[in-house]
């Protein structure tokens, strides 16, 4: 049995196997999807992020971003569900005209609550401090760092994601 929508994607096996992903900018994998068709990204040619669910392995997850069709700037794999009771649906989604970017070239949506990654790198040097009230920083926000990073960051946060770090490595300092 299949099942279709235009914003959501057509799922396979009771919503088991994403088989087609719908070309739009940003896509969020159903919760519950556990497999992804080695085609299911070929005509989505405007995609910019993909979110992966808490439901599918790790396996799965690099067997999809090996089969993308061109490298995606943002992925984020959750390690929990997507939102927390206490957060707002629309807390992990963005509007790229709302995005800001600070002195240092790090990218933040939804008011300053999500960092999304260092368009420079090189501007932020050896240490950097994340702003208070953030509550997600992506997978892969510091990856072009060059040197090892200090990052501070604030007792708000919620989310840290995954491979954040350059090839020099880093350490999170949570603050006060």
């Amino acid at each position: 049995m299949t099942k279709q929508n235009m914003t959501l994607g057509t799922y396979a096996n009771e919503g088991k196997r994403l088989l087609k992903a719908p070309n739009v900018k940003r896509f969020q994998i159903a919760e519950g999807c556990e497999e992804v068709d080695a085609r299911a990204f070929d005509d989505c040619e405007d995609l910019v992020s993909l979110y992966f669910p808490l439901s599918m392995s790790d396996d799965a997850v690099e067997f999809t971003i090996e089969n993308l069709p061109y490298a995606i700037g943002h992925i984020c794999v959750w390690d929990r569900p997507y939102v927390d009771e206490v957060y707002d649906v629309n807390e992990y989604w963005y509007d790229e005209d709302k995005v800001t970017t600070d002195e240092f070239g790090v990218e933040y949506t939804n008011e300053g609550r999500r960092l999304l990654t260092a368009t420079r790198p090189s501007l932020i040097g050896k240490d950097y401090r994340v702003p208070d009230g953030v509550l997600t920083i992506c997978d892969r926000a510091f990856l072009g760092t060059n040197d090892y990073l200090e990052l501070s960051v604030p007792r708000s946060i919620k989310v840290i994601g995954d491979y954040l770090f350059g090839r020099e490595g880093g350490k999170i300092v949570i603050r006060d």
